[in-house]
């Protein structure tokens, strides 16, 4: 049997301070998919998936509908979303 090869020291990192959040900073504007999913969204997916459907299934399938659309479907709700405010 050969000789165990010796054990390498690794220097852990440190951790860095956890960013203190400000509690008055204003939130980003929703996103179009966001908007789309506040007033249609959600009734599509369901409308598919039945009324018992799980959070996380209606999640799922409000976001296969949503990349099936075309640029002009998305138009009415990226016009919201700019309306709203820039993003990052």
């Amino acid at each position: 049997m050969p000789p165990k090869s010796p054990k390498k020291v690794v220097a852990k990192k440190a951790k860095k301070a956890k960013k203190v959040k400000d509690p008055n900073a204003p939130k980003r504007p929703m996103s179009s998919y966001m908007y789309w999913m506040q007033q249609e969204g959600r009734d599509a997916a369901k409308g598919k998936l039945g009324a018992g459907a799980t959070i996380g299934e209606v999640a799922k399938e409000a976001g296969r509908v949503w990349g099936k659309f075309s640029d002009a479907d998305k138009a009415k709700w990226k016009a919201k979303a700019a309306a709203a405010g820039p993003s990052k």
